[in-house]
């Protein structure tokens, strides 16, 4: 029998679970899960997130038994507030992965959410130039966030071999599926979250996550205000495609706000699960939001 595949979004409401097997030529979904644990974690990018750890591990443990069984590999997906994604560019190619962890450290040091040596860093070179400078998408977490996600997923008896942030999820489960282009702003309006994403001959050029009040208005005064940043640096964004992720439960008309806020047409994304053969066991659960996120975790270590 294939191996199942693991995902798991972590939200303040819980963890979202979705389970894959990939048989070829398809992949199958196994089922997606939600365990709720309503107030046991706080997010911050400063200190561990974790307060009522017997939960979060009875959580863990019982969302993937129900879905794979004793399958130890998973993959997390963290909300984006317990770290900082950054894009940076570089004068000069590193010699050594571990010596641009070093450079990135000191050139991102004032804005880092904890002292260098306390930052869990890595980075990908999305863009490398003919006169030696490089564009870097940088990830980093404060060490004692990290460690005690690792830590708790291994009490459960879990490895979270793949540990990533909920937006580039997302973004890591719309790509393979529709024809977005080779330029394209991919916007997540969640509730409470947006998410801003520009995509430029297949890299990586902006991303901005925002926290806002759940109401229209509040949600249009937001992407206002990462455009107005975003169209400073890229001014071709103001031309490209637009493409969004909306949570259905998000009030209001959503396509009017999104056309007011862009200047032209917005395609809303169906999150469909139209690449997976099979329904699996979905206990209810819509895919949209973290579900979508979680999918896109399993697909990574898939």
């Amino acid at each position: 029998m294939s191996r199942v595949f693991v995902g798991v979004d972590i939200q303040p409401g819980g963890l979202y679970l979705a389970a894959l097997q990939h048989n070829r030529p398809q992949t199958r979904l196994v089922g997606l899960r939600f365990e709720s644990l309503e107030g046991v974690m706080e997010v911050s990018s400063r200190q561990p997130n974790i307060r009522d750890v017997r939960r979060f591990i009875d959580g863990l443990r019982r969302g993937v038994d129900a879905l794979a069984g004793q399958e130890e590999r998973i993959a997390l997906s963290l909300p984006d507030r317990a770290g900082r994604i950054y894009l940076t560019d570089v004068d000069t190619p590193f010699k050594t992965h571990a010596e641009g962890i070093d450079i990135l450290k000191w050139r991102l040091k004032s804005s880092l959410p904890a002292p260098p040596g306390q930052i869990k860093l890595d980075f990908q070179v999305i863009d490398k130039r003919d006169d030696g400078r490089q564009r870097c998408v940088v990830a980093v977490i404060a060490k004692p966030v990290l460690e005690q996600y690792e830590d708790l997923a291994n009490e459960a008896g879990r490895h979270a071999v793949q540990i990533d942030f909920h937006s580039l999820n997302l973004y890591n489960y719309y790509l393979p599926r529709l024809d977005l282009g080779d330029e394209f702003i991919l916007v997540g309006l969640e509730q409470g979250v947006l998410s801003l994403q520009y995509v430029l001959g297949s890299s990586l050029c902006y991303q901005r996550v925002r926290m806002f009040k759940v109401n229209p208005e509040r949600s249009f005064q937001e992407i206002n205000r990462t455009l107005v940043e975003a169209y400073e640096t890229f001014p071709a964004m103001k031309r490209c495609a637009v493409f969004a992720h909306v949570d259905p439960d998000m009030d209001g008309d959503i396509d009017k706000l999104l056309f007011a806020a862009f200047k032209r047409e917005v395609k809303c994304l169906d999150p469909a699960l139209k690449r997976f053969s099979g329904e699996g066991r979905t206990g209810g659960l819509q895919p949209v939001g973290s579900v979508i996120a979680a999918l896109g975790a399993a697909e990574r270590i898939m």
